[in-house]
């Protein structure tokens, strides 16, 4: 028997106040005593990790790892999901970006009824947005026919924030928008959306996934093969290839405030953007590669 039903595993980088929040939202909303909290701290230049470490060294529900060198997405969670599967025994692991939020009172009662139902191996929420919308995010990957055309555009996109031609349009963006108060008025020229209903075998958001005694004990983590982008598309493709199941249940639902640790890590804007082609383009490259590897598997998702 487990000792825990369920951890949640939280990757630290730098922005203290949304880790926080985070914690403090599965302190007051989980449905289950036997809960446990990691927090993973990323190699924080700003010593924010040790701060957590300080704040949570008598809190017997949260357990704070410290790794001495930023290890990426998938390796910094890695660290997390070995030690909750081996040191911790538990039954599921929620991997949360750390700005994101439960808000609902029966996030675990949810997880439970969805196992029982799909046997799923890992699971995905409705994601909520600061602005009041629902995520809307693609549930598909790339086909294989599509990877030249998304690669081509990418490598514009990055030549333009190289020669400040994108910096340029985004500023003219926000000045014309200040002028004619877009902010204000902008709700009035937006389409409504309906959100996805229940959906299996999907790609996930990355921000939250709950992985289920099935996940767990065939594998330690996610594929590490992307530092900071790409981990969604590659975990879909592991799942289609050990004919595992990936569910999106809108029942189950989060709030995600977006990119606070990737935009501490990153600075100004425009290098943010720049990492983000850079490491975009990576991961097409990987994921060509992982498709040709063995193309029969994947029919009718590539």
């Amino acid at each position: 028997m487990s000792k825990y039903e369920i951890v949640f595993l939280i990757l630290h980088y730098q922005v203290l106040e949304e880790t926080l929040r985070c914690v403090n939202s599965i302190k007051r909303k989980i449905d289950t005593k036997k809960y446990h909290i990691v927090l993973v701290d990323n190699a924080s230049p700003n010593n924010s990790g040790k701060t957590l470490d300080s704040m949570f060294k008598d809190d017997k529900d949260i357990t704070v790892l410290l790794n001495e060198e930023n290890l990426g997405f998938s390796g910094g969670n890695n660290v997390g999901f070995h030690y909750a599967k081996y040191q911790l025994s538990c039954d599921f692991i929620c991997m949360m970006n750390n700005d994101t939020e439960i808000i609902q009172n029966d996030f675990f009662s949810v997880i439970k009824k969805e196992y029982e139902k799909s046997h799923f191996a890992v699971l995905g929420p409705e994601i909520h947005l600061k602005d009041g919308t629902v995520c809307k995010y693609p549930k598909q990957i790339l086909k294989l026919n599509e990877i030249d055309a998304d690669r081509k555009r990418v490598e514009k996109l990055l030549i333009k924030n190289k020669l400040f031609i994108e910096s340029i349009h985004l500023f003219l963006y926000k000045y014309i928008g200040k002028l004619i108060h877009w902010k204000k008025i902008r709700h009035h020229f937006r389409e409504e959306i309906i959100p996805d209903p229940r959906m299996e075998n999907v790609r996930l958001h990355g921000c939250c996934m709950i992985f289920s005694p099935i996940y767990i004990d065939k594998f330690d983590g996610l594929d590490n093969r992307t530092h900071f982008y790409g981990e969604e598309d590659i975990l879909f493709v592991q799942l289609i290839r050990n004919h595992m199941k990936s569910v999106y249940d809108p029942s189950l639902k989060i709030f995600h405030c977006e990119e606070a640790a990737t935009g501490a890590a990153m600075g100004k804007d425009y290098k943010k953007r720049r990492f983000i082609y850079e490491k975009h383009l990576e991961t097409l490259d990987m994921l060509e590669k992982m498709y040709r590897e063995d193309l029969d598997s994947l029919k009718g998702y590539i």
